[in-house]
């Protein structure tokens, strides 16, 4: 059962409606930024724990807590993305968060190299996906 405002938009009462259907797909947002102890990143991909996240301070997964705790199911929780190029602030280089700098650098020539003493490519980006 859910309110429902769009049956008359210009009522303040909320008429109840119910939806029925055989499965239900909660999309309530990811949690790699959960860096509670025992929370939802430790619980799942516990490897994942010490890497920053470009995440932001939101995605901490509260929905998926909050349907669990009603009984829901999930699937693919170990499913956790890691994206390889964020900004690193020279002033708090070992930050939890980081900002994502995404496609746009590599799209305007930008590549991502290695650390190594030999600084190799560390994807082939124009490969196929």
């Amino acid at each position: 059962e859910y309110s429902d405002k769009t049956k008359n938009p210009n009522s303040t009462a909320q008429a109840a409606s119910t939806l029925k259907g055989r499965y239900i797909a909660l999309t309530t947002g990811g949690y790699a930024n959960d860096r509670r102890d025992h929370g939802l990143l430790y619980s799942n991909r516990p490897d994942l724990q010490g890497f920053p996240t470009t995440n932001g301070r939101w995605a901490t997964g509260d929905g998926i807590a909050l349907a669990t705790a009603l009984g829901a199911a999930t699937v693919d929780m170990q499913q956790v993305q890691v994206h390889p190029t964020a900004f690193v602030d020279l002033n708090h280089p070992n930050a939890a968060r980081k900002t994502l700098c995404a496609e746009l650098l590599r799209g305007v020539g930008g590549v991502l190299l290695t650390r190594e003493e030999e600084t190799r490519r560390f994807v082939d980006e124009l490969a196929p996906r």
